[in-house]
């Protein structure tokens, strides 16, 4: 089991545990398997990975370059690309390990055994990291020419003809997970590519004892998923690919419950739920939460929901509940104040008094007491946005909550928005690498939009990143330092003129 290195601009290791590949790992052993896990992205104590710098990008452009030497000074709108964990060097080196011992990962006292691999399954996260899914399979392919590669994750599921193309795999067979038989000779006698999940492996716990079997330091937290698929067809969103459909399916409380307890005596203590919208199942989490707070074993334990909630689904009685089982922070996407935006991407279910109702029951819950308690996501970088809009959506925000998260758009293949500009990434000579919302891909299509408005750069996007991040110096009880800068005029300009969200149908 392969979990690759990450290739970006700026990447964060928190909540990157690959649970999807943990689940297929449970899965693979209930089936009589034998598993290794190799984790290029397993993190240190303090949550960080290892970083070497692999070329420079320019932003809004397929160009890329790597340098004679990195003793240099960055020309305009270049970043610097990294290698974020550990490298295929170093895979390199394993696998030579594995070929020359046949042991573990690492020379111990006591090596435990690591035989030569019959099948090597390897997650594929973002559609913009293929490249590094693409080199490990190379390395696969070079060092056990007979072994047999099956790749799945979100990657090959919404792209699988990308991934047939690109990834130099043997005449793959595209296979959906719910048609997956291990015992199949047919399929598994050659190379596959896993589109969508596999049923069976769905509901399984994260076998993370295969971090202390690979001398990794064992987790601090876990990853729990407790319903799969979103009814919303936002056009910007692949969860309908991903899930194979807009049904809703929900993970019983008894299983969560067990999961939770065997997890916290493995000591963990802090539960992660990473799904596509956790609410959906509202009265299922209710019974959950309800169950950690009788529970007088599940001691000191912290939950977290990265990925935002819906905010027309909140109740006093649910974050009451959140609040007293763990809960310390709310995450709530605005994303941008403006209906006719919403509506645009199918999202004008979405309404501001939907959003101002929500901050307040928080607030009446306890979330807010420290500022940083309560978040707003911000999107910006989407096509045919204007800037001015940004900087409504960010000052409502942040006079509303703690803080403000900027997220960079990342158009997403498959989905309805990423057809409805095809055109335009090719003619930019766009592959998935370059579609990565760091790199800010719409940067061209916005500046001819936006063109008699005023003359849009990638400067732009870094001062109204900048400006989110400003604005939340009074989260730290500190006064926005007001200077001579871009950001500080930008912030001048939004105070000054600021009547438009007065105005809006609530």
């Amino acid at each position: 089991m392969i979990n690759p290195p990450v290739y970006d601009v700026q990447y964060w290791p928190r909540w990157s545990l690959p649970h999807g590949l943990l689940r297929v790992a449970t899965y693979l052993k209930r089936k009589g398997y034998e598993t290794k896990l190799i984790d290029c992205l397993a993190t240190t104590e303090k949550h960080e990975v290892k970083t070497r710098k692999r070329s420079i990008v320019r932003i809004g452009s397929s160009e890329e370059r790597i340098p004679n030497s990195w003793s240099i000074r960055l020309n305009g709108g270049e970043r610097i690309k990294y290698c974020f964990g550990k490298d295929i060097a170093w895979l390199e080196k394993v696998f030579e390990h594995i070929w020359e011992r046949h042991y573990g990962l690492f020379s111990t006292e006591e090596e435990k055994a690591f035989p030569i691999p019959d099948e090597i399954w390897i997650t594929s996260i973002m559609t913009y990291w293929w490249e590094s899914t693409r080199d490990v399979v190379e390395l696969c392919k070079r060092h056990f020419p007979e072994v047999k590669i099956r790749v799945g994750g979100i990657y090959p599921t919404v792209a699988p003809n990308h991934a047939a193309e690109k990834l130099g795999l043997e005449k793959p067979i595209l296979l959906k997970g719910n048609q997956l038989d291990v015992f199949d000779p047919v399929y598994m006698n050659t190379d596959l590519i896993v589109i969508g999940e596999i049923p069976e492996a769905s509901n399984l716990d994260l076998d993370l004892d295969l971090y202390r079997e690979g001398d990794y330091g064992f987790p601090s937290y876990t990853i729990l998923t407790t319903t799969r698929g979103c009814p919303h067809d936002c056009s910007y969103c692949a969860a309908k690919i991903i899930n194979s459909g807009k049904k809703v399916r929900v993970r019983g409380a008894d299983m969560v419950m067990e999961e939770i307890r065997t997890k916290y005596a493995q000591g963990i203590r802090e539960f992660c739920f990473y799904e596509d919208n956790m609410l959906m199942g509202r009265n299922n989490l209710m019974e959950i939460l309800t169950r950690i707070i009788e529970d007088k074993e599940l001691k000191h334990i912290e939950l977290h929901a990265p990925e935002g909630v819906e905010i027309r689904l909140l109740t006093p009685e649910l974050l009451k509940l959140m609040r007293t089982a763990g809960f310390k922070k709310i995450y709530l996407p605005l994303e941008t104040i403006y209906r006719d935006k919403n509506k645009l991407w199918n999202r004008d279910f979405y309404n501001l008094k939907s959003f101002e109702r929500a901050v307040k029951m928080c607030r009446d819950a306890g979330f807010g007491e420290k500022p940083q308690d309560l978040n707003v996501f911000v999107l910006f970088g989407l096509p045919g946005e204007d800037l001015q809009d940004v900087y409504d959506t960010a000052v409502y925000a942040s006079s509303r909550t703690g803080s403000v998260i900027p997220m960079l758009f990342a158009p997403v293949p498959g989905t309805e928005l990423y057809k409805r500009f095809e055109d335009y990434f090719k003619e930019q000579n766009f592959d998935f690498q370059h579609l990565n919302g760091k790199l800010i891909p719409m940067l061209e299509y916005n500046r001819r939009q936006m063109c008699h408005k005023y003359d849009l750069t990638y400067k732009d996007y870094y001062d109204v990143e900048n400006f989110m991040i400003r604005i939340n110096q009074r989260v730290r009880n500190k006064p926005f330092e007001f200077g001579d800068g871009r950001v500080s005029r930008a912030f001048r300009n939004v105070y000054t003129n600021y009547t438009s969200i007065y105005k809006l149908d609530m």
